[in-house]
C-alpha cells in the first residue's frame, strides 16, 4: 500500500531524494530529470534542491552516497523505516565507490590522519569504513553508475510506481560497444579497458570516444575478473595499475585482494 493510500488520501505517490557521503552527481541527474516525474509524483523531501521538506512516510526514496560516517548510518535507518521502496542510486550507494575502493590501499584512520593532522582524532570519532547501503539496511533496487543514467532512473521510477521491481541490465559494456559498432579499444588500441567486466547502462560512452572503460557502473553479471587481470598483465600493465583499476569503485575489492598475495 502506498503512503498516500495509507493516509486515506488520493494524492499522488510520494518520493524523497536523500544524500549521504558522495559527490551529489546522482542528485544532479535526478534534479535535471525531475520535470518528467512531477505530473506523476509529489516530491516530499529533496534537501539538495528545495528548502521546504516534509517528514513522514513516502512511497519511494532514492538515496545517493555511501555510509561513511555515523550520522550517515543514523539517517539511513530513519529513511528505511519511512519508505516503502528504497533505491540505492549511484556507485557510492551500490558499491561504496572510491571511498570503499581506497580502503584496499590504507585504513580510513590513516587517511584521516594524513588529511586532518592534529584534528584527526575528532574526525575519526565520527568516521566509519565506507560501505554501500545494503551493508546496513535492506535495499529494494540498486541503480549503478557514476553518475547514474537518466533513462534508467526514469524507467526504474516508472516500474516502482506500477508496483513492479524493475529489470536492470547487467550485461557487459562490450555489448553496447558491439551495438554501436565501436572498434575494440582493448584489442585494437591496447588500452586498459574494463568493458568486459563492467555492467552496461552508460551507452559505452568512453569507448565510443576512443577511451578505455574504467568501470564506473560496477561489475557486470558474473564478471571474469581473473581473465581480465591476465589480459591487462599480458598487455604490459603493471599489477598495481591493474588492481587500482579493478578496485577503484569499491565493487571488486575481495577479488582484487587475492592477487596481492
Amino acid at each position: 500500500m502506498s503512503a498516500a493510500a495509507a493516509s486515506g488520501t488520493n494524492h499522488l505517490p510520494t518520493i524523497a531524494v536523500e544524500g549521504l557521503t558522495g559527490c551529489a552527481g546522482e542528485l544532479l541527474v535526478i534534479l535535471e530529470n525531475l520535470d518528467k516525474l512531477l505530473p506523476f509524483v509529489r516530491v516530499v523531501r529533496f534537501p539538495f534542491a528545495q528548502s521546504k521538506n516534509e517528514g513522514g512516510a513516502v512511497d519511494i526514496t532514492f538515496v545517493e552516497g555511501s555510509v561513511s560516517q555515523k550520522h550517515d548510518l543514523e539517517k539511513l535507518k530513519r529513511i528505511r523505516a519511512n519508505t516503502r521502496w528504497l533505491v540505492a542510486v549511484g556507485n557510492c550507494a551500490v558499491w561504496g565507490c572510491v571511498q570503499k575502493g581506497a580502503l584496499c590501499k590504507c585504513k580510513a584512520s590513516e587517511m584521516i590522519e594524513a588529511v586532518y593532522g592534529s584534528a584527526a582524532s575528532a574526525i575519526a570519532a565520527t568516521a566509519m569504513d565506507a560501505a554501500p547501503l545494503d551493508s546496513h539496511v535492506a535495499v529494494d533496487v540498486k541503480l549503478s553508475g557514476c553518475p547514474i543514467n537518466a533513462s534508467q532512473f526514469l524507467a526504474v521510477t516508472a516500474s516502482l510506481l506500477r508496483d513492479h521491481l524493475p529489470y536492470i541490465i547487467s550485461k557487459p559494456v562490450c555489448l553496447e560497444c558491439k551495438l554501436r559498432e565501436n572498434p575494440c579499444v582493448l584489442i585494437e588500441d591496447n588500452l586498459p579497458c574494463l568493458g568486459p567486466v563492467t555492467a552496461a547502462g552508460c551507452g559505452a560512452l568512453c569507448p565510443s570516444m576512443g577511451a578505455a572503460c574504467y568501470g564506473c557502473f560496477g561489475p557486470c553479471e558474473e564478471p571474469q575478473i581473473d581473465a581480465m587481470t591476465t589480459i591487462l598483465k599480458e598487455k604490459g600493465y603493471e599489477m598495481e595499475e591493474v588492481l587500482g583499476r579493478l578496485t577503484a569503485f569499491g565493487a571488486v575489492i575481495p577479488m582484487g585482494e587475492k592477487w596481492r598475495k
